[in-house]
Parts: structure tokens; C-alpha cells; sequence
């Protein structure tokens, strides 16, 4: 196949099918003006509309690059500082571009994909800082019929997004359905109650909508919520446990001033799925907005917020907003203010809890802007931060701000790579074994980061097999605790006959035993991995194995069994496919201790594991010929 693509890359066109405005635009293979193939492709964009990504100026563009991308199976655009800004990319091999990823400050923030092999996009992904979000278009006609993944955040926005533009479709999408509702298994009573609010949202919306008179020019700031409640099963007769946030409260902007929008109850469907069962209306103290946990039951719900704290935070948002796409030398000056209006929402914050969150935040902005080398004052700023926070009560915050100012560190640092490793390395191994800080929620979890990286960079599994240790004396019952327990199961694997069940994408029991007799391949994935061609590339390699007796098994890491299946058909993967709720934390990734994809575990025809660390695929020949 690779062979054949290449043939094609040199004597036809290769489609980009991407629809925008409704056509299919061309990139010309053939072309041999490379300023022609850049400028062409250059014209794609986005099929939503949504999304922040980088655009070069015309003064910019002679600067950008186009070159051929993985086996000449796409395209990769770079700007003057050699970021990648663009890669359009040919995921099952036919010859035709099916994912349009597009970035921003060389990171990728969305993708169109066409999964169903039409060559025409039928999904839309955000991805890192641009959001969670997975939209899915049936018909392909480049509207968004439904959503896979949208967090509370991400669906409040969506409503708000949806009053400005009075879309009473993009409202309901954001909308608990009919068919949604039953999946929830509610009690006769509370259904029915339910049923007759979603029934009545279409014309409730358009009704409040013209009530509230807004404008067009909306903009959704942040969502205001306490935390999530869980409603046990068997409450008022629901099957299974409900989680939902209550009376929740977005602060928008209209262009001239601040307001807050009453968004309700948000419920979740799924894994990272969450729907809105309430008509948007401007916020009055005097109602609130409850369905599944009673009134008196809810406090610390937030939205009566000071106005000069509202104010603030627009002003705050308008700056960490604007700072993308100011010119690089004019980004530290708009840190430094960024920041200064930081420090005084934090020091006006009515609640510690509101102060924390900020800090975090301010951390959290800092360590970013250190790794885009755009804030040379990072260091000094975050330096400021950890020593207001250094003998806080509170050691998890301070574990947190600590964490933060080492990786500000390193991003600023002007040592030689090794060094700044090494440096690094030391630093983190410092932190984790500082008293204060080991038991924290990130002391736990930099210790996992440390054992990972040593896992990679070791030659015996020594130390590694130290961190995870650690990690199980100090964790107790924290889930952290199994993963690391996973992990060490899995690193002394070798050599024993690691049980090992669990249920397929069909719901059929599986257990490694089943297959004594055969090498067998535990290959843990997901349809996220960073380089779509590792993927490809292990399909490719593993069909080659089969001549050799290897039985691959995919253990997917997927936050829903569809998006399992609908990456297995697009790349043609005929495993057995186990599958798990939970993502990376399910009980499969935690059994094995699985922190990266992908991950492989070979067994023998012995039914014990032969080999618990490969690093490449392509190593599984050689360590089969030389166990015979």
C-alpha cells in the first residue's frame, strides 16, 4: 500500500476533502511551485466556526513551509519559527487526506476528521487548550446533529453562544433529548417531570431569548457552579448514580457590560458528555434553579459574585484573550498585566476557596507562558507566588505552586538540553521527597511522573520499580495507589502467568489463558495518540506478526465504546478489543499501571509474560526468535 500511495503522490492529485463553504478544495500533488501548494493549502479552514488557531499574516506567509508528512501520507505546514501550524494527513492509507488538524502556538487545537471513509469530514475534535469537546455530523452537511464529548463547561458556553446567536438548534444540541433522558433510568416520577421540561425547550428558549435582549455580541466568560453532586441509585428510583451540578450561573459579556445568565441543572449522559435541562435566563437572586438535589441540600453555589470582581475577571479575560495574537515582542508586557490582574482578583477573592483557585490559575498561567518563552519575568512572578503560598495550611496548595515554579524552571532555563534534564530530573526527585509535600495529591502525582520517565530512560527497572513503591506507602486507598501497584506488576511480570480477564468492546468475557499456546500481544491504545501513523504503523506490523503466531489484543483506553469502534473500522483493526469505562484510569490501565499509549506486553506460548516493556514494535521478531 505504502508503495502504491507514493505512486500516486507523483502522478495524480491527492483531495484534501474538506468541506468549507460548502466546497471541496483541491492541494495538487503535482504542483511544482511549492509557494502555490503552500498558498493552496493555506485557503482550508476549519469546518466550525469556533475555533482559535494561528492564520499568517500575508507578510508572514513567504516565511511558511509545506513539506511531505509521514511516508508522503500528508501534508505539514510550519510558520517562521518552525511551528507547525497546520497537517493535513491520510490516517487508513487510500490516498486521500481524512483528518485536517490545525494549530495554534504549535500546539494542535482542533481536527476535522472524516471517519466514516467518505473523504468528507463528518467529526469535529477540540484538543488540548482549545477544549474537549467531539462533535459528530451524521448527513455531513458541516452542522454539528450531535455531541459525543462536551464537558459542563463547554455546554454552558454553548448556550450562551446560542442565545447570542438566537440558534435554537445549537441550543438543543446543547439539550438533554427524549432519547438521552431514557438512558438516564430516572423513576417514573422525576422522568415524567423531566420529560415535560425538555418537551417544552424549543419554545421556552425563543420566548426567554427575546426576553433577555442581549445582543448578538455575547461572549461566555466562565461558568459558575459549586461542585458536582452525585445522587446515589435508588434515589426517587434511579437505576444508577446521577451526576449533576445545580443552579448553575455563567458570566457573559455583551460587549458593553458583564452579566450572568442562569444556565440550571447540568446533567451527564456520558464520560465527559454533559447535557443542560433548563431554559437559559438572565440570573435573579431571588430564583434558583434545582431538579435533582432539593435546595436546602445544595450551598457554596457561587454566582453572586462582587461586581468588582466580575469586572476583573472581564478584564482578565480579555487580556489572557487578546495575548495569541499579539506580535511575540509585545506578549511579555501583556503577561505582566495579565498577571497584575491576577494578583488582584486574588487578593479581592471573598472565599479562600475562590483564592486558591486563582493561585492555581496564576501558577498554572505562568508555567505556560515559560514555555512558549514569551514572559522572561516568569520565574521572578511564580517565585512571588510560591513564597505567599510557601508556609500556607494548606501543603496541597503549596505542593501545587511548587510544582509549578520547577517546571517554570526548566522552561527558562538557558542550559544545554542534558543538563536542564538532569537538572530537572533532580529537581522533581527533591520535591517528592520533601515531607511536606510527598503525600499531596501532586507530590503522588509527579512521583508517577518520575517513575514514568525512569521507566523510559533506565535500562533495568530498578528504579523505576522504587517510585511506584513509594507511591504505595504514602497513597493509602487513593486510586494512585492501584496504578502504582499496576505498574509494579507489570514491571516484575516477566517470567510468570499474569492473570489477566476482562470484557470486550462486545461485552464477551475474555481471559489470557484462552490463548495459551499462541505469542499474544497486549497493545494498550487510544484514538488520541499523539502521532496518528504509530497507530497505522502497528496495524501494519501486527498484520505482519500474525504469519508468526502473534495474536494481537487491543486494550483501549477510549472514554466510550464508540469512539473504540468508530477508530477500529477507519484503520481497519480486526483485534479483540477490550474495553473498559474510565479512560486512562479504567480498571485495565490501572491492573498494568498503563500512564502512556502506546504500551505492549508480549506473553508467550507458555501463557507468562515474555516480555513487560517494548519499546518498539518492531522488536517483537527478534525477542520471539530468540525465546525459541
Amino acid at each position: 500500500m505504502k508503495n502504491n500511495f507514493c505512486n500516486k503522490i507523483s502522478t495524480t492529485l491527492i483531495f484534501l476533502a474538506v468541506t468549507c463553504f460548502s466546497q471541496f478544495l483541491i492541494l495538487n500533488a503535482q504542483e511544482d511551485n511549492v509557494t502555490d501548494k503552500l498558498l493552496t493549502a493555506l485557503k482550508f479552514k476549519p469546518i466550525q466556526k469556533d475555533v482559535e488557531y494561528d492564520i499568517p499574516t500575508e507578510a508572514e506567509i513567504p516565511q511558511c513551509k509545506i513539506n511531505l508528512y509521514e511516508n508522503k501520507r500528508g501534508y505539514i505546514v510550519t510558520n517562521s519559527q518552525n511551528h507547525v501550524i497546520r497537517i493535513f494527513f491520510d490516517k487508513n492509507g487510500d490516498g486521500q487526506i481524512d483528518q485536517w488538524s490545525y494549530y495554534r502556538n504549535g500546539i494542535e487545537v482542533y481536527r476535522d476528521v472524516a471517519a466514516s471513509g467518505s473523504g468528507k469530514a463528518d467529526q469535529f475534535r477540540w484538543l488540548n487548550h482549545g477544549g474537549t469537546r467531539v462533535g459528530v455530523d451524521v448527513n455531513r452537511d458541516s452542522v454539528i446533529d450531535y455531541w459525543k464529548n462536551i464537558s459542563a463547561e463547554e455546554v454552558s458556553r454553548e448556550v450562551v453562544l446560542a442565545v447570542g446567536a438566537r440558534d435554537v438548534g445549537r441550543f438543543l444540541r446543547a439539550s438533554l433529548s427524549q432519547e438521552e433522558l431514557q438512558v438516564l433510568g430516572l423513576g417514573k416520577n422525576l422522568n415524567d417531570s423531566v420529560a415535560q421540561k425538555i418537551a417544552a425547550l424549543q419554545n421556552d428558549f425563543i420566548e426567554s431569548v427575546k426576553s433577555m435582549n442581549l445582543g448578538n455580541n455575547l461572549q461566555w466568560y466562565q461558568l459558575n457552579a459549586g461542585f458536582p453532586g452525585t445522587v446515589p441509585a435508588g434515589s426517587n428510583g434511579i437505576a444508577s448514580d446521577l451526576q449533576v451540578y445545580e443552579n448553575t450561573i455563567a458570566t457573559v459579556g455583551t460587549g458593553k457590560e458583564t452579566k450572568q445568565i442562569s444556565i440550571g441543572t447540568i446533567v451527564k449522559v456520558s464520560e465527559n458528555n454533559w447535557r443542560v435541562i433548563d431554559v437559559p435566563k438572565l440570573y435573579d437572586e431571588s430564583t434558583s434553579a434545582y431538579t435533582f438535589i432539593p435546595q436546602s441540600a445544595v450551598s457554596n453555589i457561587s454566582g453572586q459574585s462582587d461586581n468588582e470582581v466580575i469586572k476583573l475577571i472581564n478584564d482578565y479575560q480579555k487580556l489572557a484573550a487578546e495575548t495569541p495574537s499579539l506580535p511575540e515582542n509585545q506578549r511579555p508586557a501583556q503577561h505582566k498585566k495579565t498577571m497584575g490582574m491576577m494578583l488582584q482578583i486574588i487578593n479581592l477573592s471573598a472565599t479562600e476557596k475562590d483564592r486558591e483557585l486563582w493561585i492555581k490559575l496564576m501558577a498554572d498561567e505562568i508555567m505556560e507562558a515559560a514555555q512558549k518563552k514569551e514572559f522572561p519575568e516568569a520565574e521572578s512572578y511564580i517565585d512571588q507566588i510560591y513564597k505567599s503560598v510557601a508556609n500556607s495550611e494548606s501543603a496541597e496548595l503549596a505542593a501545587y505552586v511548587r510544582y509549578r515554579q520547577i517546571m517554570t524552571e526548566y522552561h527558562a532555563t538557558k542550559m544545554e538540553e542534558i543538563k536542564a534534564y538532569t537538572a530537572w530530573m533532580t529537581n522533581l526527585e527533591n520535591f517528592v521527597t520533601e515531607k511536606r509535600f510527598e503525600a499531596t495529591e501532586t507530590g503522588l502525582e509527579v512521583m508517577m511522573q518520575l517513575a514514568g520517565n525512569r521507566e523510559m530512560s533506565s535500562r533495568t527497572n530498578e528504579e523505576p520499580l522504587k517510585w511506584y513503591t513509594r507511591i504505595v506507602e504514602l497513597a493509602g486507598n487513593k486510586p494512585i495507589a492501584a496504578k502504582a501497584n499496576g505498574a509494579i506488576r507489570r514491571l516484575q511480570s516477566a517470567g510468570k502467568a499474569v492473570p489477566f480477564q476482562a470484557t470486550d468492546s462486545t461485552g464477551q468475557r475474555f481471559d489470557i489463558t484462552a490463548l495459551r499456546g499462541n505469542y499474544v500481544l497486549l497493545c494498550f491504545w487510544d484514538s488520541n495518540i499523539s502521532d496518528p501513523s504509530m497507530l497505522t504503523g502497528i496495524k501494519r506490523e501486527t498484520d505482519r506478526l500474525a504469519n508468526l503466531g502473534v495474536k494481537t489484543v487491543g486494550v483501549n483506553l477510549d472514554p466510550s465504546v464508540e469512539i473504540l469502534n468508530a477508530t477500529a473500522r477507519e484503520l481497519g483493526l480486526k483485534w479483540t478489543q477490550l474495553f473498559a469505562q474510565g479512560g486512562f484510569d479504567n480498571q485495565l490501565a490501572t491492573y498494568w499501571g498503563i500512564q502512556n499509549v502506546p504500551s505492549l506486553i508480549l506473553y508467550g506460548k507458555d501463557g507468562k509474560v515474555l516480555k513487560e516493556k517494548i519499546n518498539s514494535i518492531n522488536e517483537i521478531q527478534s525477542i520471539i526468535e530468540n525465546n525459541k
